[in-house]
């Protein structure tokens, strides 16, 4: 075989050269700068293409004949759509788009493996740890902080390196191995280019806010004796501040009277406007003496207007009497109907938080083969990338504080020595300022290195012809977070205080102590002094290090021959050892954060050794309706250190029936050995305020507010006195008890995850049409998934369970009815939920036309999900199909019109309504929500979305400068498409907009973007 051939066919690695046109996605199978071919063109080209090696098998086979269902995307397309972000081209498609995806704005709001800055791909939902990364065919050790590290960051890898991406859409595990439960993503480079191109990007929002920039250079060389490519890349991702669209601050109750558009919004005479209930700023909360709650709480007055809209104090001397006495300046809100409406709830910190961060990345990226002669070729990979990214945000904190008179009536006269607050009465104050102190950036430097001999066995022997394949690859992620926290112990040593703590150092931090008054009004708005800030605050940087080393080998190549062909056989082995540290800073190994887990060094390995086997069987050829009849063959051993050793197999079946009609299916099983994290977190044991995570606190007065039903699950189960600790009292605030969450891996609990996936299809391609048209049924089960539900999750998922209060999540926590009941403890650690089922249709078309103007391509990819359910424990199952986040149907449908030198472009990609009011029916929480006897229904859905985008391409043909240039420019978001609305209450948003995955092209608004590039 030729240097060039095994260039382009060796590459076991690489998967095949274009989509398998009747068996994927025929939509991108071809270059669209080509002319498209009928089907008999195509099958006379693939019947002189040698065999090679596609995504989905380690035979060599004709790519043309491949039975695995595959989706393509290519950077081409990518840049007709105006993206420049390999998470971005992946997490769009149609295979990702229809279930909540990790990127840079969901990393940065919820903690998230990889930590923030992250991005990931989870086919199907069913999560990334469970959908197999590679790189140029082979496995890419996992990046990113903290200790969650178990997953692929697409950060690592930029777009412009990227030639195409191959997307198996059936488990495949019996042929990569662990994790290859959902799915493979085969991420497939550039090679044995001659030449170089150098290439300029930009995304301008047209609005301020959100820009993208990138860079990138590339060269290559194809020898005699071998090729070398050398690419670089650059990237710049601006900051998108909530405060840069409208849409995205001031969370309203999105309110409507039934059977109208008429909003019931609770309104601020201040503004005239709904009211903003984000985060509320410069307020102190109120106690009795005894800790029972109060509804009005302090707010100061800012702006000095206050007395326009309330009196300073309830007018109800009984109501009154109830509060203590404040200094001036400082009005009693929300103890009835018109002090709710002047709550301050949106602080200028909010306007400032990232919504997507800044991101930097910096890549290199190497690869080159040289032929050693004897039929012998070895190549390399280096791959170096440094991500920087940085979240701004911002939070509420606060303490315990008695008052004088407190004091003096329950320690004597003159009792307190600590600085007078300036209120007084028998009352307990919980002062709640906010800060902007809570930032976290992020470094994280990976590097891989892939070194291989491959080649072909010659000598005319048995094995002749056979292709191997023996190579190592070692990878290293070293991250480091920086976070801003506030110190627990300087929060403690102001709570609860009867005398001045100067002159004493902090137990933990060793601080000298200062007194604080946290009711002072700029210290609640967040204006702290030099002093208070170095006394209270602080940052640290931790550190994770995931190390993945593996060597791999294969032998594939034709047995004998069959009546209906040869028979393919491909045998191989891996050996892999995964290790992680990851050691927190200094201040959550002291448990030292505020309102933050505390957490240990997270260390350990794995040790994974695997032989695996496979068969192409042609079973039958050029019989009437048969074609073609192929069988595929596969099964894998794998031994782990840590869980043990499972055997997976993959049956496939491919059927041509003719030209026209073309039959495919799959069967098999997956194996994941739970992640390092999930084994070896720490064991940790933290405490966290009640407020956040008991769904059982003030249960009359959010009743009196409107905010709950006595209808409601939570407010049933929570007072059902069979609940856990006999129920909880309607006015039960929480008390001053911290709840202790104790978390850590599951190493010697935890058992392997296991799956099955079926997967049925049919092509059609009808003669002499240009229609080629696939629709495949995808069904996957999980067994023994592991997960951790998280301290607020478990309360959540008791108190809405359908089997309130024998559901055994019930027992994961503790209340103690002689502190009211107080949680005392909430255990959280990793375990096996029963299972996940995810089942649904995928449809591809294409059909292009020749005209006198130029070529017309037409294609569209749908998935429609049937369902998504997941059981917590055997008899507690969710379906989250249809709920906000995973939507039942997403689809594109696009048209590229070449003339020419130009490229002409339209695309539009939909996302279907979701709806989450049949789970709050199906809970019996209501949709309805009663504001000052205003009754107000929730908007609990999100409607049909969808975003245009149009671009135009020109491309100089000829050498020297005038050759070789391609500029293109055009808009996303054409129609400046706003994310689709919700009550929060009802849905997670930001500001008024639901905060989903699906939505991110929203929250940049419309954009122009160009692209130019030069060939050399």
């Amino acid at each position: 075989m030729t240097l060039q051939n095994r260039l382009r066919d060796t590459s076991a690695l690489a998967g095949g050269l274009f989509a398998v046109l009747l068996f994927a996605s025929p939509v991108l199978a071809q270059d669209p700068q080509t002319a498209p071919q009928t089907e008999e063109e195509a099958q006379d080209e693939a019947s002189q293409v040698e065999d090679v090696i596609v995504t989905g098998s380690r035979i060599p086979q004709n790519e043309f004949t491949s039975a695995s269902p595959l989706q393509v995307l290519t950077t081409e397309r990518a840049e007709q759509r105006g993206l420049s972000d390999t998470a971005q081209l992946l997490q769009s498609s149609t295979l990702a788009a229809g279930s909540p995806q990790v990127n840079s704005t969901i990393s940065s709001a919820f903690v998230t493996d990889g930590g923030p800055g992250a991005a990931t791909i989870s086919l199907r939902g069913l999560g990334a740890n469970r959908t197999l990364v590679l790189l140029n065919g082979r496995r890419a050790g996992p990046a990113g902080t903290r200790g969650g590290v178990s997953a692929f960051d697409l950060n690592v890898i930029p777009q412009s390196a990227i030639n195409r991406v191959d997307v198996l859409k059936d488990g495949a595990s019996s042929i990569y191995g662990s994790d290859a439960v959902a799915g493979v993503v085969n991420l497939i480079t550039e090679r044995a280019r001659d030449g170089g191109e150098m290439s300029a990007f930009a995304s301008l929002p047209f609005e301020q806010g959100g820009e993208q920039y990138n860079v990138a250079g590339s060269w290559g060389k194809t020898f005699d004796r071998g090729y070398l490519n050398i690419s670089g890349d650059y990237y710049l991702q601006e900051k998108l501040a909530a405060g840069e669209r409208d849409y995205l601050v001031c969370r309203n109750q999105f309110l409507f009277e039934p059977g109208t558009s008429n909003r019931t919004d609770r309104v601020d005479p201040r503004t005239g406007q709904p009211q903003c209930t984000d985060l509320a700023f410069g307020q102190v909360f109120v106690y009795g003496a005894n800790f029972s709650g109060r509804p009005g709480r302090f707010q100061f007055d800012y702006d000095g207007n206050l007395g326009q809209f309330i009196p300073t104090r309830p007018t109800n001397p009984a109501v009154s009497a109830r509060y203590p006495n404040a200094p001036a300046g400082f009005f009693l809100v929300n103890y009835d109907a018109a002090s709710r409406a002047v709550t301050n709830n949106l602080s200028d910190f909010a306007l400032e938080e990232s919504i997507i961060p800044e991101t930097e990345r910096y890549t290199a990226f190497v690869e080159g083969a040289y032929e050693l002669g004897g039929g012998v070729e070895a190549y390399a990979e280096l791959l170096l990338n440094r991500r920087e990214s940085r979240t701004d945000s911002y939070r509420q904190f606060w303490n315990y504080t008695y008052t004088a008179d407190f004091l003096d009536f329950y320690y004597g006269p003159g009792a307190g020595g600590d600085p007078v607050t300036g209120f007084t009465g028998l009352n307990i104050l919980s002062a709640t300022p906010v800060t902007d102190h809570f930032d976290q950036s992020q470094t994280v430097d990976y590097a891989r290195v892939v070194l291989g001999l491959r080649g072909e066995i010659g000598g005319g022997g048995f094995l002749d012809g056979w292709q191997w394949d023996v190579f190592g690859q070692y990878s290293r992620s070293d991250g480091e977070y920086t976070s801003d926290v506030i110190l627990q112990d300087a929060v403690d040593s102001t709570s609860f205080k009867t005398a001045s703590c100067v002159g004493t150092n902090l137990p933990v931090s060793g601080r000298p102590c200062i007194d604080v008054d946290f009711t002072n009004p700029e210290f609640l708005r967040g204006n702290l002094t030099q002093a208070e800030r170095g006394f209270l605050f602080d940052n640290e940087t931790g550190n994770t290090i995931y190390e993945q080393t593996y060597l791999e080998g294969s032998l594939a190549g034709n047995l004998f021959d069959l009546p209906a062909g040869p028979l393919g056989v491909a045998v191989g082995f891996h050996v892999r050892r995964d290790e992680i540290v990851d050691t927190p800073g200094a201040v959550t190994l002291a448990d030292n954060s505020w309102g933050l887990s505390g957490g240990g060094i997270t260390e350990g390995t794995e040790e994974t050794k695997e032989v695996y086997a496979e068969l192409a069987v042609p079973l039958l050829a050029d019989l009437p309706y048969v074609q073609r009849l192929d069988l595929s063959l596969s099964g894998r051993y794998t031994d782990t250190e840590t869980s043990g050793d499972a055997s997976t197999y993959k049956i496939g079946l491919n059927w041509a029936i003719s030209d026209t009609i073309r039959i495919r299916a799959t069967h098999g099983t997956s194996f994941r050995a739970p992640a390092l994290f999930e084994l070896y977190l720490a064991d940790q044991t933290s405490f966290v305020g009640q407020r956040n995570v008991d769904p059982c606190l003030n249960l009359d007065l959010r009743v009196a507010d409107g905010t709950l039903q006595t209808s409601d699950p939570i407010y049933v189960n929570c007072r059902n006195p069979a609940g856990p600790g006999g129920g909880v009292a309607g006015d039960f605030t929480g008390g001053i008890v911290s709840a202790e969450v104790v978390t850590g891996g599951g190493l010697g609990v935890l058992e392997p995850e296991t799956s099955k996936a079926t997967v049925i299809g049919v092509v059609l391609t009808p003669p002499d049409s240009n229609l080629s048209l696939a629709l495949d049924y995808f069904e996957i089960k999980i067994e023994d998934q592991v997960d951790v539900l998280g301290a607020g999750g478990i309360l959540a998922a008791c108190y809405l369970s359908e089997t309130f209060p024998t559901d055994p999540i019930c027992d994961q926590f503790d209340r103690d009815p002689t502190l009211g009941g107080s949680i005392v403890q909430i255990r959280d650690s990793f375990l096996n939920i029963a299972e996940q089922n995810n089942r649904g249709l995928d449809f591809t078309a294409r059909w292009f036309g020749d005209f006198s103007w130029g070529t017309l391509t037409l294609d569209s990819q749908t998935t429609w999900t049937l369902e998504t359910n997941q059981s917590t424990f055997a008899d507690f199952s969710t379906d989250f199909r249809g709920d906000v986040g995973n939507p039942e149907l997403v689809g594109n449908l696009n048209a590229i019109i070449d003339r020419g030198p130009w490229t002409a472009f339209w695309g539009f990609d939909w996302i279907g309504g979701q709806d989450n009011r049949p789970d709050r029916v199906r809970n019996g929480r209501s949709q309805f929500q009663t504001i000052e006897g205003r009754v107000g229904l929730l908007k609990a859905e999100a409607e049909f979305t969808g975003f245009h985008s149009v671009s135009l391409a020109y491309e100089t043909e000829g050498g020297g400068w005038a050759g070789g240039w391609k500029v293109s420019g055009g808009v996303a978001n054409l129609f400046d498409e706003l994310p689709p609305a919700a009550s929060s209450a009802a849905v997670g948003t930001q500001g008024n907009s639901i905060l989903s995955s699906q939505y991110q092209e929203a929250y940049y608004g419309r954009r122009a973007f160009v692209r130019l590039a030069k060939s050399f």
